[in-house]
């Protein structure tokens, strides 16, 4: 836009007389000779930057591509994400060396390549939207982003051994910074692992919220985010997990009823006691815990 400054001031009549001239050398269109800069150098800036762009994003997708990929942290919507950045990426490089490839036709061999880049164009439109109605999930986003180095599944494989301070002031927010974000998940992490407060029947984020001191809309977006669950599965998530750290402490615990296993640890019926252990394990309550 900038680069076409001089046309946009040309008079009505200056402008048509200029876009007739195009119609009969359609090489004109390409160089730009209206253009603030150099006849030529505004396509060939603008090829330079955007295949530097794309060849660089490309890289950066394979070289994170072992994070995402890693057999111990594997988080499926992750790996969706990744193939979308990755698909929409490729077409949009192939899109700019098929761009290239027209105006070349185009300059050198005097043939239309306009179709070519107007195809390739509707390719790439048509790819996109297809991928995005079929996976619309993709849209929320990566989770497990407070981690630098590994992915966040669950409690017991958090790792957060670098936090620091909170410095942002609190307000009504939907994305938090990785300090930030480390920092909230830390202080959930070792109020879980010290007080078991969600051994609670009913306990909600609100009442975490008290406990830790930390807004309830902060919490939520942190949990909404890095684990991509509301707050009631993170908390089922914990109370699943505490049963193998529960087993290994109570000598007692094989006499217990699953009724009183549930409850204790914070399930309200039977039903749902069965039901969150069956989602994240596959297992009946009474399976699973023979073989804890």
């Amino acid at each position: 836009m900038l680069n076409r400054i001089p046309f946009y001031l040309l008079s009505q009549q200056e402008k048509k007389d200029f876009i007739q001239n195009i119609y009969q050398n359609y090489s004109l269109y390409f160089l730009e000779p209206e253009g603030l800069l150099p006849t030529g150098w505004a396509p060939a800036i603008r090829f330079v930057f955007l295949i530097t762009i794309t060849s660089a994003t490309l890289f950066e997708l394979f070289y994170k591509r072992r994070k995402i990929f890693d057999i111990l942290f594997q988080i499926g919507k992750n790996k969706e994400i990744y193939r979308f950045q990755l698909l929409v990426t490729s077409i949009l490089f192939f899109g700019i060396i098929a761009s290239f490839v027209g105006v070349i036709l185009q300059l050198k061999m005097h043939i239309d390549g306009n179709r070519l880049i107007v195809v390739s164009i509707w390719i790439e439109l048509i790819i996109i939207s297809l991928y995005l109605f079929a996976q619309p999930k993709i849209l929320y986003g990566i989770t497990g982003w407070v981690q630098e180095q590994e992915s966040v599944k669950s409690i017991d494989e958090t790792n957060h051994s670098n936090t620091l301070g909170v410095e942002e002031d609190d307000e009504n927010i939907d994305y938090i910074t990785i300090h930030r974000g480390r920092n909230i998940l830390k202080t959930i992490d070792e109020h879980f692992r010290l007080n078991h407060p969600y051994t609670k029947i009913g306990y909600t984020i609100t009442d975490l919220s008290k406990e830790i001191n930390i807004p309830v809309y902060l919490i939520s977006v942190v949990i909404n985010q890095e684990f991509g669950n509301n707050f009631n599965e993170f908390v089922n998530d914990a109370r699943v997990s505490y049963l193998k750290t529960w087993k290994k402490s109570d000598s007692n615990f094989d006499n217990y009823s699953i009724e009183y296993i549930g409850n204790a640890v914070g399930f309200a019926s039977r039903t749902s006691f069965i039901a969150a252990v069956k989602k994240r394990t596959g297992l009946l309550p009474k399976d699973y815990l023979i073989q804890l």
